[in-house]
C-alpha cells in the first residue's frame, strides 16, 4: 500500500514538473492535408492563436496522403512530450480503422484526444458551365448519363468520398470518383470545367462561388447555412442519409503527461472560443466545440462505429 502510494505521488509530481517545465521550445502541429485546403486554413489559424497563449511558436507542419492516415502515423509514433501535436479529423480517427485494412498506427490506443475543435458541413459545387442548378436536375442528369459526371474528392479514404458514394446510393446514380492528393487543385478543376463536381468546405469555396465559377446546390446535413441561405439541405432534396459532418480536433500522442494536456486543452479552449475563429466556424455553417478531452474520446469512438457502418454499407475500399 505505501509503495503503491508513493509511486503514485512519484508520477503524479513527475506530470506536474513536466508541466511547470512545459513548453520550452516550439511545438509543431502536423496537419495531416495539404496546403491551403480548409484543414489547413483552420489550423493556421489555431495554431496563431495557441502560439500568443503559450509564448512558443506553433509551427504547422503539412503531411498530407493516404486518407490522412501519414500524418496521423507521424504523430503516433512520435515522443509523447507536447511538442508535437494532431490535427486530427474525422477521415485518420473515424474512417481509416474500417477503410484500410492495415492501419500503421490504433487511433483508439496511440492518441491522446484534447479538444474537439468544430464541426462543419460540406457543401457540393458544381462547374458553372455545367448548366446545373439544382440537385434535381443533377440527379436527372446523373440518370440519363451513367459515369459521365465526375466528383473531385479529397481522396481515398475520406469523408468526401464517403458522401459521394453514399449519394450514389441514394440518389440510384453512378457519378464518378476523382480522387486529388490536393482538395485546392480539385476545386481549381471544378471552376475550370475539367471536372463537374465537389463536396468542399464554404472556408475554401466561398471565393469560387462569389465569382460564379462555381455553383452551390446542397449543404450535407439537416440544416441550411447562413452564408448560404437559399442552398437546400440534403435532408430537403430527398438525401437524408448525405448527413455525415466533418470535424476535427486536437491530439497529442498516448503517453502525453497529464498536466501538459490540461494545460494544452485550456489554451486551446481559450483559442477555439476567441470571437475570430468562432465567426470563421459560424461563416462556414460549423458550430465551435471546444470539449473535454474524455468528451471528445468518447465522440471519437461513437464516429467511429458509425463511419465503420458507412463504409460496410458503401462497399469503399482503397483504389
Amino acid at each position: 500500500m505505501v509503495a503503491a502510494a508513493l509511486a503514485s505521488f512519484i508520477a503524479g509530481s513527475a506530470a506536474a514538473s513536466a508541466g511547470d517545465a512545459w513548453p520550452g521550445k516550439p511545438l509543431r502541429l502536423v496537419v495531416p492535408q495539404a496546403a491551403g485546403g480548409p484543414a489547413d486554413v483552420r489550423a493556421r489559424q489555431i495554431a496563431e492563436g495557441l502560439a500568443k497563449s503559450l509564448g512558443q511558436p506553433v509551427v504547422v507542419e503539412n503531411r498530407p496522403g493516404a486518407g490522412a492516415t501519414i500524418g496521423a502515423d507521424v504523430v503516433a509514433k512520435s515522443p509523447p512530450d507536447g511538442y508535437t501535436l494532431l490535427y486530427g479529423t474525422i477521415s485518420d480517427q473515424s474512417i481509416a480503422p474500417a477503410f484500410y485494412p492495415n492501419l500503421p498506427y490504433d487511433p483508439r490506443k496511440d492518441f491522446a484526444p484534447i479538444t474537439q475543435n468544430s464541426t462543419i458541413p460540406a457543401v457540393l459545387v458544381v462547374h458553372a458551365g455545367s448548366g446545373l442548378r439544382s440537385m434535381q436536375e443533377l440527379i436527372a442528369k446523373a440518370k440519363a448519363r451513367p459515369g459521365e459526371l465526375t466528383l473531385a474528392s479529397y481522396g481515398n479514404g475520406t469523408l468526401t468520398q464517403l458522401l459521394l458514394l453514399q449519394m450514389n446510393r441514394e440518389a440510384g446514380v453512378a457519378i464518378t470518383h476523382v480522387p486529388y492528393k490536393n482538395p485546392t487543385t480539385g476545386l481549381t478543376d471544378v471552376a475550370a470545367g475539367r471536372v463537374t463536381m465537389m463536396f468542399d468546405y464554404y472556408l475554401t469555396s466561398r471565393p469560387f462561388i462569389e465569382s460564379g465559377k462555381v455553383v452551390p446546390l446542397m449543404i450535407v446535413g439537416d440544416r441550411r447555412i447562413g452564408s448560404l441561405p437559399a442552398v437546400p439541405a440534403a435532408a430537403e432534396v430527398g438525401l437524408p442519409g448525405i448527413k455525415h459532418l466533418a470535424w476535427s480536433g486536437i491530439l497529442a500522442p498516448a503517453g502525453t503527461p497529464r498536466a501538459i494536456v490540461a494545460r494544452l486543452h485550456a489554451e486551446l479552449v481559450k483559442t477555439l472560443r476567441s470571437p475570430e475563429l468562432a465567426r470563421v466556424f459560424a461563416e462556414s455553417g460549423g458550430e465551435t466545440v471546444a470539449n473535454s478531452p474524455e468528451e471528445f474520446a468518447a465522440f471519437i469512438a461513437k464516429e467511429r462505429e458509425e463511419l465503420a457502418e458507412l463504409v460496410r454499407a458503401t462497399g469503399a475500399k482503397p483504389e
